[in-house]
């Protein structure tokens, strides 16, 4: 089912977001937050990337997507900051020479890989995702970065996903952590009579 929230923006308005949950997705307790809703309207999308982005730090040079929710989101951040674009992919997904490193959790399967192409070294990178959850997928990002020379500090989430420990986990590595909305870990079932109407 379809929901909004709003975002404060750093100006003092708000933003309207779409977005649907995913029930136990992707397990049991846990609603994933899809902004799918959102991404098909270009003024709302616009919206949203421009709340990402005031908060974005004066000295990051690259923004990297996390795959898959975070690719999109940080092609249009780095285009309206003036950044490089970095795509992190899970291991699998790219056919190049990469470079990867693996964690075993449910988010990440056999890893996150960066292309060996990619010249990091030296330059401040921010990573973005859609929705911050344990952490896992992020860390795991940052130390690949961190292994390339790339200076990480800075992880922004449009969602972050109540009492999963995400955030402690990046803080505890020494990131910076700005998520835009907070959520339940899974929402409230609806009334019956909500259900029939």
């Amino acid at each position: 089912m379809e929901r909004v929230t709003t975002i404060d923006r750093t100006d003092g308005t708000s933003v309207s977001v779409r977005y649907r949950r995913w029930r136990n997705h992707p397990g049991p307790g846990i609603d994933f937050p899809d902004l799918s809703p959102l991404a098909t309207d270009a003024a709302a999308t616009r919206e949203l990337v421009d709340a990402l982005g005031e908060r974005m730090a004066d000295d990051s040079e690259i923004v990297a997507g996390l795959d898959v929710g975070g690719l999109g989101i940080a092609g249009a951040l780095a285009y309206r900051n003036g950044l490089g674009l970095l795509d992190i992919r899970k291991v699998g997904s790219i056919r190049v020479e990469v470079i990867r490193t693996l964690m075993a959790n449910y988010e990440l399967g056999d890893g996150v890989a960066i292309s060996r192409a990619s010249r990091i070294d030296g330059r401040r990178v921010a990573i973005v995702d859609d929705c911050l959850m344990t952490g896992g997928t992020a860390l795991a990002a940052i130390r690949l970065i961190r292994r390339l020379g790339g200076p990480c500090d800075r992880a922004m989430f449009v969602f972050e996903l109540e009492g999963m420990g995400g955030r402690a986990l990046l803080q505890d590595a020494g990131v910076d952590v700005i998520s835009l909305r907070s959520l339940p870990q899974a929402e409230p079932d609806e009334p019956e009579d909500a259900k029939q109407a």
